[in-house]
């Protein structure tokens, strides 16, 4: 049996219904990824009883799933993981009767019944995650590069060869290969959230963000069993366990004033978007991608003396709102993503 390479990995995700029960992937369940972090971890129990000086027994204990999917951020095919941590979808709205299609995605209160079936192909094999959950989102970028999009997941268990093989990975096809987003394509815009609408005044040049949000979810033991001699314990679904947080930074290469350490002594909150735009789907529709902010707290500003030029790095609480600010008539949520590209169905449906 030959050995695998990275280069030889396939990826391939699907929306599931039963908690603990894999679904097979199939046409367009297929992405690119980068390296992962998801591993399948149990500590073992040592029969640690008297009367013994070598330990001669050890009992297989809880399984714990857990790890960072990262991607590149593409316009297209990701759909299903980023509203399977924003929690609220729908079907999106055909653009001029074209292959465009305009998408929002807000953010549940929960994500109860939001899981998916996770499968690797490893070459000679398929390791699967039944359920994986997304608990985490972080989208971040820099000048000069592409944007990144890394899902932190929690999962139930990791079976090899079960309900998607190498012989059912034959059907699974890519949804995308191309259309990452560019840092360069996006568009940064602030102003105070009692301001106007956002216009080009309103542009800022940072050069990097950070956008982390995390669901504080935790799945408890006693439902679910890998069964046979030596059965171990599995989650079930992961559910709310605290309040989420929300956090976003960004990075100014020049640090010229005292206005934001202004604005952090008064505590003047602020509203935003990023909008970045892609390449051109049909007729005058492009490829987008928009994440707006209705309510920011600024938490830091963290100026610090440097031998060449000094940079402004920023850091917001990004909070609910009340109300929806102006110009983001229906935004109250921490943040809305939304924007335009091929996919014609709901991603949760």
């Amino acid at each position: 049996m030959s050995s695998v390479a990275g280069s030889e990995l396939k990826f391939a995700i699907k929306k599931a219904t039963a908690w603990g029960t894999a679904v097979a992937c199939g046409a367009l369940n297929g992405f690119l990824a980068l390296a992962t972090g998801i591993k399948r971890d149990a500590d073992v129990d040592i029969d640690d009883s008297l009367g013994q000086f070598w330990a001669k027994d050890g009992t297989p204990g809880a399984v714990k799933v857990e790890g960072d999917l990262p991607v590149y951020l593409r316009y297209d095919g990701l759909d299903l993981l980023i509203a399977l941590f924003m929690g609220t979808a729908g079907s999106p709205a055909q653009q001029g009767g074209t292959a465009a299609y305009a998408y929002v995605y807000d953010l549940a209160d929960n994500t109860d019944g939001l899981f998916a079936t996770f499968a690797k192909h490893m070459k000679n094999y398929v390791a699967e995650v039944p359920s994986l959950k997304i608990a985490g989102l972080t989208i971040k970028g820099e000048q000069g590069k592409p944007l990144q999009l890394i899902a932190k997941t929690i999962g139930d268990n990791v079976l090899y060869d079960g309900t998607n093989d190498a012989t059912s990975f034959n059907n699974v096809t890519l949804a995308e290969v191309s259309n990452r987003v560019q840092f360069a394509q996006g568009v940064f815009r602030m102003n105070d959230q009692g301001g106007a609408a956002l216009d080009v005044d309103d542009q800022i040049g940072p050069s990097s963000f950070e956008l982390t949000a995390m669901r504080k979810l935790t799945g408890t033991y006693g439902s679910f069993v890998t069964g046979g001699a030596n059965s171990q314990d599995l989650i079930d679904e992961p559910v709310n366990d605290g309040l989420p947080e929300v956090t976003l930074k960004l990075q100014f290469p020049k640090h010229t004033g005292v206005t934001r350490l202004t604005d952090l002594g008064s505590d003047t909150r602020k509203k935003a978007d990023i909008t970045f735009t892609g390449a051109l789907i049909a007729a005058t529709y492009y490829r987008t991608f928009k994440i707006e902010f209705p309510h920011l707290q600024l938490k830091s500003v963290d100026v610090v003396d440097e031998v060449g030029i000094i940079k402004e790095p920023v850091e917001f609480l990004v909070h609910a709102a009340s109300s929806a600010p102006t110009g983001m008539t229906g935004i109250t949520k921490p943040f809305r993503i939304s924007g335009i590209n091929q996919l014609a169905t709901d991603p949760l449906a």
